[in-house]
């Protein structure tokens, strides 16, 4: 922090006090006399003069109160479900897209693979871009980018055209949309974390139960082209209004994050050195959980991609109707929404390692069914049971970034995560429309399914454990580096428990 803002942050301070303590303590956002923390996140702190300001005083810890970091989540909840829903939901035009052009399966899913792909590649740079410019300018350069993307697709009568409009100018935007602003969550967040990243995770599920049944029905109303239209212009209304509400962090409203105590040290400055943040970025790629959670990420994304991708087809070319296998991503998507909200609360309570390991198991083996599912109900049920662990998959990431890395900017972590996982998305998209194009039949693709779920939760169990910080002393490590040996490697550190 400036020494101008610091000197207004004092001088706001001592107003407050001096109306609180003119009002008898009588005001329930301050007061002086218990310097107490209010549900916006405000506090009545004592200034010290060497440490800046710092919470004291007693506080009694509630798990969830109002704050504006839920208004937060909330944004980026909903940006993350408009922006990724068209890809989620990309299943339902993979026939209406061969139908009209007689394209092979393999070269309409290409595209998906493609954006995948786009998305795998951008996202270290969005996790970067993200950390030093802010979330919010982010998001209005991703949106910019999807609102141009889906007009473009609707326009598309060759491959290539399909595969710049989707492919890159959305993969782009998707990468935008996933990395930069989950970071920014956890920002808001000192603790309860596992909360709030929950009820994200759970929006991942809702945006594709909506999306997949409302573009069936506008395929059939208005044509593919149409959908890729209204979409991109209704989406482009919403986002307008979300980033209009978003802040990057809780100082920027003068508020502390949610679930801070008496005794934790405030921020004192807006971010993290450039130079610092670079450092990081090469001590963290020290680690050897740098590297096994991007791969971890690929084999559950290439798990699950093979069939949100390909159950709508699998269904139709039994006999379901579009509609009728468009609500099977939806109810799919529906009930992950229930472990997608649990499996960040259960990672920070039961263990990180363990829930994610079940999640893993639970996503491989329910896919076994699928060789004998031929009736619609059959599909219901199948649909129900794969939810519960496709939806627990994802959502202990961010909880073990936080364990493994503490407070330190982790969006080059986030993105590299991201980078697997897109990797996976694409890898899982794409071979099974080449397989069944090859083989006319999607099984050895289920066989693909299954082994790399159950691959990911062999590699989880092999993790480092996660009840201490892998690089606890980095931020003290970066500057004696930056004054002695710019480019020496990270020293050596013990390590340290977590706080959260």
């Amino acid at each position: 922090m400036s020494p101008v803002c610091q000197s207004r942050c004092q001088v706001r301070l001592l107003l407050v006090r001096y109306r609180s303590q003119k009002k008898n303590c009588g005001s329930p956002r301050y007061c002086s006399c218990v310097h107490s923390i209010d549900g916006l996140g405000n506090s009545s702190m004592p200034l010290d003069s060497t440490t800046g300001p710092a919470l004291s005083g007693s506080y009694q810890t509630r798990t969830f109160y109002w704050h504006y970091a839920w208004v937060i989540v909330s944004i980026i909840a909903v940006m993350q479900m408009v922006g990724a829903s068209v890809r989620m939901a990309f299943g339902v035009f993979i026939d209406p897209l061969t139908a009209t052009y007689g394209w092979g399966q393999g070269t309409v899913t290409f595209a998906y693979a493609l954006a995948s792909i786009v998305t795998a590649l951008v996202s270290p740079l969005a996790g970067t871009f993200g950390d030093r410019l802010g979330a919010r300018r982010a998001m209005m350069v991703g949106s910019v980018l999807f609102i141009i993307g889906m007009g473009l697709t609707g326009t598309i009568t060759k491959p290539w055209q399909l595969y710049l409009y989707f492919g890159v100018l959305l993969g782009v935007a998707q990468a935008i949309f996933l990395v930069p602003l989950i970071p920014a969550a956890m920002i808001w967040f000192r603790r309860h974390l596992g909360l709030g990243i929950g009820v994200l995770m759970a929006a991942w599920g809702v945006g594709p139960a909506l999306a997949a049944p409302i573009m069936g029905l506008l395929i059939e109303q208005t044509g593919w082209k149409g959908t890729f239209w209204i979409t991109g212009a209704a989406s482009g209304v919403i986002m307008a209004i979300l980033i209009a509400f978003f802040r990057d962090r809780p100082s920027d409203m003068g508020l502390l994050p949610y679930g801070a105590r008496p005794g934790d040290p405030l921020p004192t400055r807006k971010s993290i050195d450039k130079s610092k943040a670079q450092l990081f970025a090469r001590y963290i790629r020290e680690t050897k959980a740098y590297w096994n959670l991007s791969s971890i990420h690929f084999l559950g994304c290439a798990g699950h991609a093979i069939i949100i991708v390909y159950i709508i087809p699998i269904a139709v070319h039994a006999g379901v109707s579009l509609v009728a296998a468009a609500s099977l991503l939806t109810v799919m998507s529906a009930v992950s929404v229930s472990t997608r909200l649990l499996v960040p609360i259960l990672s920070e309570r039961a263990g990180t390692k363990t829930t994610m390991t079940i999640a893993y198991i639970l996503q491989g083996v329910t896919v076994i069914p699928l060789y004998w599912t031929h009736d619609l109900w059959q599909f219901y049920v199948f649909a129900v049971v794969f939810g519960i662990g496709y939806g627990g998959e994802s959502g202990a990431f961010p909880i073990l970034n936080r364990k493994y890395y503490g407070q330190a900017p982790v969006g080059v972590a986030h993105g590299f995560q991201m980078l697997g996982a897109g990797l996976g998305m694409a890898v899982g998209g794409w071979i099974g429309g080449v397989i069944f194009d090859a083989l006319k039949s999607y099984d050895v693709a289920i066989a693909i399914s299954i082994a790399a779920s159950l691959a990911g939760a062999v590699s989880i169990v092999l993790l480092e454990p996660t009840h201490k910080m892998l690089i606890p002393d980095w931020e003290a490590d970066a500057d004696a580096d930056a004054q002695q040996q710019p480019n020496a490697a990270p020293r050596a550190a013990p390590s340290s428990e977590t706080a959260d």
